[in-house]
């Protein structure tokens, strides 16, 4: 009978051999196991297969299976590779300017049609805080 939900599995050998890993080897292999999750992601994302990405680097299929395996040390050139082909980021190097929203407000308003509609006051995004500032008012009418 097959299972469909993991099991737990505590191991004393498993939990001294974990004890012996240093911190920094932890972080190390939980970086590539997060870039592998990355890669396979954008694979999916796309609809493509490993077969696919192979083809389009001109590598072997068994290649890629290492590769998301968690466990590959991947040169810079291979990364970039793979940042064109997949059309994700997976470098950053600082220079290149990122947009994100950190707020985003939705408005709903309900009013007479006879009469304007008046907005004090506007929400300044750039605001870490995100304050309410007033400005003068808006006036909208129908």
């Amino acid at each position: 009978m097959i299972k469909k939900r993991p099991e737990n599995y505590n191991s004393q050998l498993i939990g001294d051999l974990l004890k012996e890993i240093s911190p920094k080897e932890q972080k190390r292999t939980e970086r590539k196991m997060l870039l592998a999750a990355r890669i396979q992601d954008a694979l999916d994302s796309n609809g493509m297969k490993k077969k696919d990405l192979a083809k389009n680097l001109k590598k072997q299929p068994s290649e890629i299976t290492k590769w998301l395996s968690g466990t590959h040390n991947f040169t810079t050139e291979t990364l970039w590779d793979l940042e064109d082909v997949l059309e994700i980021r997976l470098v950053d190097l600082g220079n290149e300017k990122h947009e994100q929203v950190v707020f985003m407000a939705s408005i709903t308003v309900e009013h007479r049609i006879d009469e304007p509609v008046c907005f004090p006051y506007q929400i300044d995004f750039s605001d870490s805080q995100r304050n309410y500032k007033p400005v003068s008012s808006i006036r909208f009418t129908a």
